[in-house]
């Protein structure tokens, strides 16, 4: 059972997610029939946007259902990381391709007044959107996820910015019929391209230099094992083990329980000292929690005693 934090982190990523691909359809859409080469960057920006936060859902393991079962599966993580990062600047690379193309062209068409209130419309979209998943991050406790979501959105409003006076350009040259602003348009979507090459580089750099998990040290690991003993119905801890990738934590206990009590006593106590170990420590994303019979006679009674003995053999 995942606690309430991973819950809320693994809403509000896929909430972005979500919410930028809805928004990279309907600006890629409009840029396409309005032949805004702007917009059409502005729209990849964002869907590369979607595949960046999905590539560190996958790398840090977080959530509930497929991705935890994806836990183990390093290989299939990183072939998911790797096919993202490589289908953002192969689409990068054909959209400064297509700039490139309209930049030579004797002269570009300027998008229709639909493609600016599009781009317009989009931007506010996303800056509700940010609002609400900052806002629900920082409710929620967190903090460090949130500022670092804050950073990624500056560049994605700086996308939409150049990708606005593009346009504004292009629809001004053409009002006023000076040519050389007609080429304003496909010169921002040089520029949006340029900034989807990088997030395509640093998806790559991600995938490749992944920070290799490490055994934390006993000193490192005392709080984590203090928190596990305080837990009622646990008599020792038999085996702890943590591994820290990046910010991130994942931790593998077996402990030992009073013989007399049932499997299902047992699991209750286990499923306690995980859900603690979650919730006091955000940056415990997973827990492996087993358990065995106690094996010494003390603090127990002996096991040979008559089985109609019901007195309470666990001394806490």
């Amino acid at each position: 059972m995942n606690s309430k934090r991973s819950r809320s982190l693994e809403t509000t990523a896929w909430s972005g997610i979500v919410g930028n691909l809805a928004l990279a359809v309907l600006k890629g859409t409009v840029g396409y029939a309005a032949n805004s080469k702007a917009l059409l960057g502005d729209a990849l920006h964002t869907a590369a946007d979607s595949a960046s936060r999905l590539q560190d859902l996958f790398s840090k393991g977080t959530g509930h259902g497929m991705l935890a079962r994806l836990r183990n599966g390093e290989k299939v993580r990183t072939v998911i990381s790797v096919v993202l990062a490589i289908l953002v600047l192969m689409s990068g690379l054909q959209l400064a391709i297509s700039a490139v193309r309209s930049l030579s062209s004797p002269e570009p068409q300027a998008p229709g007044l639909y493609a600016l209130i599009t781009a317009f419309v989009a931007l506010v979209l996303r800056e509700v959107l940010f609002q609400f998943q900052y806002r629900y991050s920082i409710k929620h406790g967190h903090k460090a996820e949130a500022d670092l979501y804050a950073n990624h959105e500056r560049y994605s409003l700086y996308a939409s910015l150049i990708a606005l006076i593009g346009m504004i350009g292009a629809m001004t040259g053409k009002a006023m019929e000076w040519p050389a602003l007609l080429y304003l348009d496909p010169t921002a979507a040089l520029l949006v391209a340029c900034m989807v090459l990088r997030k395509g580089y640093l998806m790559v750099v991600n995938t490749a230099y992944q920070a290799p998990a490490r055994l934390l040290r006993e000193e490192d690991s005392r709080s984590f094992m203090e928190t596990i003993q305080r837990v009622y119905g646990i008599v020792t801890i038999e085996h702890f083990q943590a591994q820290e990738a990046g910010h991130f934590i994942t931790v593998d206990v077996t402990i030992s329980v009073n013989p007399r009590i049932t499997v299902q006593e047992a699991q209750e106590i286990a499923d306690r000292a995980k859900n603690l170990l979650l919730t006091r420590f955000p940056q415990v994303t997973h827990v492996q929690m087993q358990f065995i019979s106690y094996q010494s006679e003390y603090p127990y009674k002996s096991n040979h005693e008559l089985p109609d003995n019901d007195v309470s053999s666990l001394l806490q």
